[in-house]
């Protein structure tokens, strides 16, 4: 993921457009080119002396993309490889103790430590060096005192792209990066693109959603950071990472209101013409989500669940009556009543959205679906002020959801 300071757009009457690299020209595959051999030559070297290369290397290759802003491409794209980097420390000794142990000794002494003897036999450097060497049996603690530090990290692994993925992963991180002061997303859905699948990845990164029902399938709309109160770049790095997710599947569209650089923009995109890509791979590869994982692996712990049986979700249950639809992540059985419940699990919630998502749950309840809706608590209104509206379809957790507290309500 690229940081703000690499985002590059412009706003052209009112819409936003995110800078692009084209692999069709020779002048960028060659800075691809330079830019992925040179973390190559790097293998097991120190991250310091990297990144001197790659300042070099942005003066360098800079100008030959733009004059003004070559060098924030250039950096964009080794950030991008930095992220497909593994860094490991130089040693396996612990620098902290090392350094700490150093400073001690030091510090003991009646006077600073001279660099060279003398003829008072003031304790020096080395006295205090060699005394660490021996308790640690390293046989050079200097070496290894700031070994913690960054900078001294060895680059272990790398994940080696092609030219044309890397350009490819730019193109697409630039777009994320623009989500990241969106207000709101809305994404619309043909009938033949795969709607469960990118609902499960707006679940996955935990977005706050509603689901709409239109002529030519769904419409989905995610709340953008922008709309927040409280943690607003968590929401956003989740924003963007749900972009991928949807390139995996077409036709979809998407219009998205952002304030880029103090002015009111649209992000517009498609499937036919946005020329993008995903990095995903199918449904596997996406970031697992902890609570759901979590409350699974509760309930398959679980002692006595009182004939109910945990199963996956039941897809999408529509609700014409309010033209939207529900998408439990959850089934839950009674083999021996045959009664049959939906759980959902939301992970960022606001008052407005969750007073709606209770109407959808009594309206589902009224075409015989039985669903609970489960929230964490801490996020806008406190539970007390939203009892009233929202009835005890409502499970409230802290950090992870019990298994205990579903049964009860069930």
């Amino acid at each position: 993921m690229l940081r703000n300071e690499h985002i590059l757009a412009h706003v052209n009457r009112g819409r936003v457009v995110p800078h692009r690299l084209s692999a069709d020209d020779g002048r960028v595959t060659e800075v691809a080119e330079r830019l992925i051999a040179c973390y190559e030559s790097h293998r097991e070297g120190p991250r310091s002396r990297l990144e001197r290369e790659l300042a070099l290397l942005e003066e360098e290759l800079g100008p030959r993309l733009d004059a003004r802003r070559g060098f924030k491409v250039v950096r964009a794209l080794g950030k991008l490889l930095q992220d497909r980097a593994e860094w490991a420390p130089p040693t396996s000794a612990d620098p902290y103790h090392v350094r700490t142990r150093l400073f001690e000794l030091a510090a003991q002494m009646p006077e600073f430590p001279a660099e060279k003897p003398d003829l008072l036999q003031s304790p020096t450097r080395e006295d205090v060096i060699s005394r660490v060497s021996r308790e640690t049996g390293l046989e050079d603690p200097v070496q290894v005192m700031y070994a913690d530090r960054q900078k001294a990290q060895i680059l272990r692994q790398f994940e080696r792209p092609t030219p044309e993925e890397l350009i490819s992963r730019y193109n697409l991180a630039q777009v994320q990066g623009v989500l990241y002061s969106a207000r709101e997303l809305v994404v619309d859905l043909g009938r033949e693109a795969d709607a469960e699948l990118i609902f499960r990845y707006a679940k996955l990164m935990e977005l706050i959603y509603r689901i709409e029902l239109t002529g030519s399938g769904y419409r989905l709309c995610l709340d953008g950071p922008l709309s927040l109160f409280g943690p607003v770049r968590k929401y956003g790095l989740r924003i963007a990472k749900f972009v991928p997710g949807l390139m995996l599947t077409q036709p979809w569209s998407l219009s998205a209101g952002v304030l880029w650089r103090g002015r009111e923009a649209v992000l517009e995109l498609d499937s036919e013409t946005s020329g993008l890509t995903s990095h995903y791979r199918r449904p596997g590869d996406e970031p697992g989500d902890e609570v759901r994982r979590a409350f699974r692996k509760a309930w398959e712990r679980s002692r006595d669940t009182g004939g109910w049986e945990l199963e996956s979700g039941a897809g999408i249950i529509p609700l014409p009556g309010l033209r939207t639809a529900l998408v439990p992540d959850f089934s839950l059985l009674n083999r021996e009543t045959g009664e049959l419940a939906h759980l959902e699990i939301l992970g960022f919630w606001t008052e407005r959205h969750l007073i709606d998502r209770a109407a959808q749950i009594r309206e589902a309840g009224e075409r015989g679906a039985r669903v609970l809706v489960a929230a964490p608590e801490g996020l806008g209104a406190t539970p007390e002020a939203l009892d009233a509206a929202l009835g005890k379809e409502v499970i409230w957790y802290k950090t992870r959801l019990d298994p205990r507290a579903v049964l009860e309500n069930l």
